[in-house]
């Protein structure tokens, strides 16, 4: 009894010493003959703990283990006693997790057994444990660790994590070559380059087009559908992107070629049109649409051409003549206006019309070589006309729009071209350069004793190392920076412009700086109506550069003043391509600066160029003249007159200013402190200068020149198509 009483009290020492943490417990049952608790007094944990199990203490024999760092033995012991908790615990504790995850499922704690379980190799039962659990996401990352991608793709799916259940399974049939599974995976993982890569792979593009056009790639879509021959279904995606050409491509391969007409004429391309129409045999269709072609439109001389063609394939000699008489105005290489007045002389003679017949000979005069075959045969035409009776003129018009009567707006804008006054108190080199040959414009210049031909000698200040690239240097005039001469390119034989900065009345420096900007700037855009920039250099200290020459005359020469453009195709024409040169600058981030009339170009085939970049300013860029007025005033945005920041809409401002213009014959403020009235004075309506004018077109205007920037349009586009409205009555498709 003594001894029992020792070996409890050393149990008691023990607990205390260890601040009552040992994990060693107080015999439930006596031990026998005190065998127990001498191994205890002599430090045998394992004699005792295997005496208490033969005594049926498992409690005693767990804590005995416990004490001689035997877990394992201490968990056997307690799962004898069901203590499972503890029994788990043990296990756990010697890494024996498979017997741990069974004392935890005993115990009721499922999430514990899984976490055992988890930890052994047994993997499957983790996962059919998982899915017992219902913990679906947790059965798929175990499937996943066992490498057994389907059925973690499959546990991901029914988790509702359909990304991850995608993915893998793209990645799984990518590596096995399973190209269409894999784009379904990509195409579930949302991962759509993926997805389609992979339909490319086998040539699926019906399927790609149909991820394309979910993602809203609407062109890609449709080249996809082309490439699969479903080229009604790419004509109908290519028209709701508004790809009139490429959707008249795929309806003629489909065979819809009135479809396909139709889109051409939605993308305006009526030359297309026109052929296509022949190409049918509809050659009264296309006959109408040809002459339905307005001077001012760029398709102009060729719908012209084809015209001829026609009447004189049916026999049509005076339509033909008449179409061919036009034709001598366009601009056409010598060689062809050569050829095509002699047909046109032809066939006045046959019709005896003398008038119209000398006017030919008249427009061929200075184009003819002498001593050549043509001039040969010229004599021999005007002596067979000098034999006809002189007849009055006939007054039957050339048919369609191909006659000065059915354009009298634009023949009144030109004919009142020499009076037009210009507004600007302060012209630009612009004003100058725009003053190129054709029509009135050359009449005027070659009447123009300042500026002549320079035939003899170099002009002044113009560098002599030139002369070996450029020749037949014609003055057309000066301004701000720069002098301009019209000349010849001899190495690629073309007409160019040559420009040469002068000292003019801002400082040196300055004014190089402005100088090498417009060329630097000019020369960084690449679109059609904007005058391209072919060459530049620094030749004895004389900076030059040369560019496209237009033969035209600047938008200025068609304002007559106090008098609205009444020609509404034409003038749509000029706001469509100035709206286009200005949206592609400023996508570059350049703004114009200076836009107005004298710096809009209109060539004689209705091409509109916009020039003259001297004053632009690259969006954030720094230049330093804080002190110098950029721009001219009666165009000017109000941030430009207070030195406000000024981005593309002080541009849009300008152009709100150009359209009051050519919808008036006015300028909105012209009279007394110019600066002041841009910069606080309402914009006048246009309409007390034009009463016909529709309420549309005074929004335009009313909007683009809004005082604040945040006010007007964002882009030229939306202006152009606002415009259209206005004049037409309707939006235009495309």
């Amino acid at each position: 009894m003594g001894i029992a009483v020792l070996a409890g009290g050393a149990w008691a020492i023990k607990r205390w010493l260890s601040g009552g943490k040992t994990t060693a417990t107080p015999p439930t049952q006596p031990a026998p003959d005190g065998a127990v608790a001498e191994a205890v007094q002599a430090g045998n944990w394992l004699k005792a703990a295997r005496l208490s199990l033969d005594a049926g203490d498992w409690r005693s024999a767990a804590d005995h283990f416990i004490s001689a760092q035997r877990p394992l033995d201490a968990g056997r012991a307690l799962r004898k006693g069901e203590a499972w908790l503890e029994a788990a615990a043990q296990f756990e504790k010697g890494r024996d997790l498979a017997s741990a995850a069974q004392a935890y499922l005993k115990a009721g704690k499922k999430d514990e057994a899984l976490r055992a379980l988890e930890q052994t190799e047994d993997l499957q039962a983790a996962a059919d444990l998982a899915e017992q659990l219902g913990d679906l996401r947790r059965a798929a990352q175990i499937y996943q660790r066992m490498g057994r991608v389907p059925e973690a793709a499959d546990r991901f799916q029914r988790a509702g994590e359909t990304v991850k259940a995608g993915t893998l399974r793209g990645e799984l049939a990518e590596r096995n070559e399973q190209w269409r599974e894999a784009a379904q995976g990509w195409a579930q993982a949302q991962l759509w380059d993926r997805a389609i890569t992979c339909l490319d792979r086998v040539g699926d593009d019906r399927g790609a087009a149909q991820l394309l056009q979910r993602l809203g790639k609407i062109e890609p879509a449709a080249e996809r559908l082309t490439r699969a021959g479903a080229f009604a279904e790419a004509a109908a995606l290519y028209e709701q992107k508004g790809l009139f050409r490429k959707a008249a491509m795929s309806h003629q391969k489909a065979g819809d070629t009135e479809r396909a007409i139709r889109c051409l004429t939605l993308e305006g391309d009526k030359i297309a049109v026109i052929k296509l129409r022949q190409a049918l045999g509809q050659t009264e269709e296309a006959l109408r649409v040809a002459q339905a072609v307005s001077p001012t439109d760029g398709a102009y001389v060729e719908a012209t051409q084809i015209v001829a063609i026609i009447h004189i394939n049916r026999g049509e000699t005076a339509a033909a003549a008449r179409a061919l008489l036009v034709l001598l105005d366009a601009p056409l290489p010598t060689a062809t206006k050569v050829a095509t007045g002699r047909r046109a002389a032809e066939l006045f003679l046959e019709l005896r019309d003398v008038v119209r017949g000398r006017q030919v000979l008249d427009k061929l005069a200075g184009m003819i070589q002498p001593g050549s075959d043509e001039e040969s045969w010229v004599l021999n035409v005007q002596k067979a006309f000098a034999e006809l009776p002189v007849e009055q003129a006939r007054e039957t018009p050339p048919s369609g729009a191909h006659t000065a009567s059915a354009t009298p707006t634009l023949a009144m804008s030109l004919a009142n071209a020499e009076s037009t006054e210009s507004f600007d108190d302060t012209p630009a080199v612009g004003e100058q350069t725009a003053i190129y040959p054709g029509g009135k414009g050359e009449k005027r210049r070659q009447s123009s004793s300042e500026i002549p031909l320079i035939t003899d000698g170099w002009p002044t200040g113009v560098p002599e190392a030139l002369s070996s690239r450029y020749g037949e240097l014609e003055r057309l005039g000066q301004g701000g920076n720069g002098v301009v001469f019209r000349a010849t390119d001899k190495l690629l034989g073309r007409q160019v412009v040559l420009k040469f900065m002068i000292q003019g009345s801002m400082p040196s420096e300055t004014a190089r700086k402005y100088f090498l900007r417009e060329v630097k700037l000019s020369a960084s855009l690449n679109h059609p109506n904007i005058v391209h920039i072919y060459d530049m250099g620094n030749t004895d200290d004389v900076l030059w550069y040369a560019m496209e020459f237009v033969d035209g005359v600047p938008l200025t020469a068609h304002l007559a003043l106090g008098q609205p453009i009444r020609d509404i195709v034409f003038l749509m024409s000029v706001v469509d391509q100035l709206c286009a040169a200005l949206d592609h600058a400023h996508a570059q981030g350049l703004v114009h600066r200076d836009i107005k009339p004298d710096n809009v170009l209109v060539a004689n085939d209705g091409t509109v160029k916009l020039l003259d970049f001297g004053l632009a300013r690259a969006m954030d860029e720094g230049f330093g003249e804080q002190s110098v007025l950029a721009g001219t005033p009666y165009y000017m945005a109000p941030e430009q007159l207070d030195g406000s920041a000024v981005d593309h809409r002080a541009d849009i401002y300008a152009l709100g200013v150009v359209l009051f213009r050519m919808f008036t014959g006015h300028l909105p403020f012209s009279d007394g402190n110019i600066f002041v009235a841009h910069a606080v004075e309402p914009v006048p309506d246009p309409r007390k200068y034009n009463r016909d004018l529709p309420s549309d077109a005074v929004a335009v205007v009313m909007k683009a020149m809004a005082k604040k920037p945040a006010e007007r349009y964002a882009n030229c586009r939306q202006i152009a198509l606002d415009v259209h409205v206005a004049l037409f009555g309707h939006v235009r498709q495309g």
